[in-house]
């Protein structure tokens, strides 16, 4: 017996009607937060004595804690991720925070926070230009609570340092690094001695700009890495910071490009090589 066209749209309409009835039933729940995600699965996989929790303001900051194993304690690491990145992600912050073990440094390692709220904007009509403008990628107020948040959770890390004798070392990694510096550059308080940079950029050309004049007028020694591979917006400014280091006599700023894989373990040996001859060139 043929079935006419008919009846097949009515059955479609019928179970079209039944998934939307049972749909608003269904009660909406918000995404998980990614950072208590990945909170989560740190203490699910590491050994209880390496999470530990700090408070930030009113905050519970969790850090990736390991103790030295050389003869002697040298001092604090404190590494900073990137903001779309876990405390204990591959592209070096994993494998410095145990590596550096080896050469008498406590490590304290931690996540940045989510990232600002990107500006999703769209742009008004002008029938006058045939180019429209660009829009910045983050809003000013959304990027400031970032920073005074990030800011909140280095001051907490730095006061959980002091706790230990020696040097106390600075590594941030990205753009979360980059507006770590700009806070460090504005602040007397927390005296550190040395900064590492691992890819640290925005990805405005402005905002570049002040972060190179930034970078190269601090007084502490800086380290400033980089891998070739990670974007152009870094790259463009690695000549630029080496130029403005010399005009502005920063004697103690050394940069180091690195090449292939960020995720490559031959490349983190080589960056834990350098960071140790950086310390070492410093006498510390």
């Amino acid at each position: 017996m043929r079935v006419k066209p008919k009846f097949y749209l009515t059955v479609c309409l019928l179970l079209v009607s039944a998934f939307l009835t049972q749909a608003k039933d269904v009660e909406w729940l918000a995404p998980i937060n990614k950072e208590l995600q990945n909170n989560q699965d740190v203490s699910h996989y590491l050994e209880p004595s390496e999470v530990v929790t700090i408070m930030a303001g009113d905050n519970e900051l969790t850090a990736l804690y390991r103790d030295h194993t050389a003869e002697f304690e040298k001092g604090v690491a404190i590494l900073i991720a990137d903001w779309h990145l876990t405390q204990s992600n591959d592209r070096g912050i994993d494998f410095l925070r145990k590596s550096l073990n080896d050469y008498g440094w406590v490590t304290y390692s931690i996540s940045a926070g989510s990232s600002p709220r990107i500006n999703n904007d769209e742009l008004p009509e002008n029938n006058n230009v045939s180019v429209a403008p660009s829009l910045s990628q983050f809003k000013k107020p959304d990027l400031d609570a970032y920073a005074l948040s990030l800011t909140s959770r280095f001051k907490a890390m730095y006061q959980q340092a002091l706790t230990h004798p020696g040097f106390v070392i600075v590594i941030t990694q990205g753009q979360s690094g980059a507006i770590l510096n700009s806070y460090l550059n504005q602040q007397t308080s927390e005296q550190i001695d040395a900064l590492i940079l691992l890819n640290n950029f925005y990805n405005e050309a402005q905002k570049n700009k002040s972060l190179n004049q930034t970078i190269t007028t601090t007084p502490w020694p800086t380290l400033d890495i980089y891998y070739q591979s990670h974007n152009h917006w870094l790259n463009q400014q690695m000549v630029q910071r080496k130029k403005l280091a010399r005009r502005n006599h920063k004697l103690n700023y050394r940069q180091r490009a690195l090449f292939g894989n960020q995720s490559s373990e031959q490349q983190h040996q080589r960056l834990s090589k350098e960071i140790y001859g950086f310390l070492t060139w410093l006498g510390i």
